[in-house]
């Protein structure tokens, strides 16, 4: 379907003369390449002529770039399988770039194009310019493909040209010669001043974010801004990041090259303080140096050794039972003003009544000596 919409659009521009069509836009020979090299990285398309860019650059991540597969038994195109949004064949990626027959963005898709042929001979909207005065933004062209040349003949005769160059290859930017069956095309309505010195121009882009462009002292504009934005504040700050445990579990919304990003807080060494700071899923399950553990220490109950109790160090003695006195005179000895400490029971002491039936036995026997 795409490729006979294609069809049916070419016959449109090839032989529709009466239907009144916007002029190309007065622009410097650098706008057209910045809009070709922003192409590079797309895939091929029989029929297509659509691509994502940011200013001058391919915006690949925002779009796919689409995928070109040969069909079972051929080279490439037309006789190929193309997936994807985006992508261009070589006529449609240079009328694109020229901005003709009609001025679009370049993510517009199926919009009116020309074939490779039409740049072989002049026409109201460039003229035909021999092949030894190619300049960057001129286009070469044979009967069946054209070329957007970007750079001056260099001293090997190559010029870098950015080329929808077939299926596998996709577009691509490189240098090439020509061989004899190409002749050279130049856009009309080049201008050297496109601008006033000072102007500025605003757009907005991701879904937070704006860019900015100057007018530059040559009355050229300057490539886009990188997309920037304020991050969000107060309650629309918060955020729950996908699979977070822990800390990690609770994050903050913030305007990444123009697109909020839910930013989660960063793992940390696991201390004694109720909270999972390493985002394992478990709380206070760090080292004993990491939680402060097994240090000797004395309290209200006497010598003992740090521990991690409940997200909190105390001071433990040893034992096994555990008491928290947080009455002010609870003066038995166990606990005063809220310690914690353990109730000697282990092997170093003995219960009171077998301590006492021993101190009996033991003075029986001394008297009968």
């Amino acid at each position: 379907m795409r490729r006979l919409y294609a069809l049916l659009v070419t016959l449109v521009v090839l032989g529709i003369s009466s239907v009144s069509q916007a002029a190309p836009p007065a622009e410097p020979a650098e706008a057209i390449v910045c809009r070709g090299t922003s192409a590079e990285g797309f895939s091929y398309e029989w029929g297509g002529e659509c691509w994502c860019s940011t200013g001058c650059d391919p915006d690949l991540t925002s779009c796919s770039p689409g995928v070109c597969t040969p069909n079972p038994g051929f080279s490439g195109c037309p006789d190929c399988t193309h997936s994807g949004t985006y992508g261009a064949d070589c006529s449609g990626f240079v009328s694109k770039a020229w901005q003709v027959p009609d001025p679009q963005p370049t993510d517009a898709c199926d919009v009116t194009r020309y074939v490779a042929a039409s740049f072989t001979s002049d026409h109201s909207y460039w003229n035909v310019v021999p092949m030894t005065s190619l300049q960057p933004a001129d286009a070469v062209a044979s009967s069946s493909h054209v070329i957007l040349v970007i750079g001056y003949e260099d001293s090997y005769g190559e010029h870098e040209v950015v080329e929808a160059a077939g299926c596998t290859p996709g577009i691509i930017r490189h240098s090439r010669t020509f061989s004899s069956s190409y002749s050279g095309a130049r856009r009309i309505n080049l201008s050297d001043c496109v601008c006033s010195d000072g102007d500025q121009e605003t757009e907005a882009c991701g879904d937070c974010g704006t860019t900015q462009r100057t007018c530059e002292n040559d009355c050229l504009w300057s490539p886009w801004s990188g997309c920037t934005g304020p991050d969000p504040t107060g309650a629309e700050a918060a955020c729950s990041p996908d699979g977070g445990e822990g800390v990690c579990a609770t994050g903050q919304r913030l305007c990444v090259a123009g697109w909020l990003t839910c930013q989660s807080a960063s793992a940390t060494t696991e201390i004694c303080d109720g909270l999972d700071n390493d985002c394992d899923g478990v709380v206070d399950n760090g080292t004993p140096e990491s939680l402060g553990e097994g240090f000797p220490c004395t309290g209200n109950c006497g010598v003992g050794l740090s521990e991690c109790v409940d997200g909190v160090i105390h001071c433990m003695t040893p034992g096994g039972d555990t008491c928290d006195a947080t009455d002010p005179d609870d003066n038995d000895g166990k606990g005063i003003g809220g310690c914690t400490c353990r109730a000697q029971s282990g092997p170093g002491s003995l219960p009171l009544i077998p301590f006492l039936v021993l101190l009996v036995l033991l003075g029986w026997r001394s008297r009968r000596k």
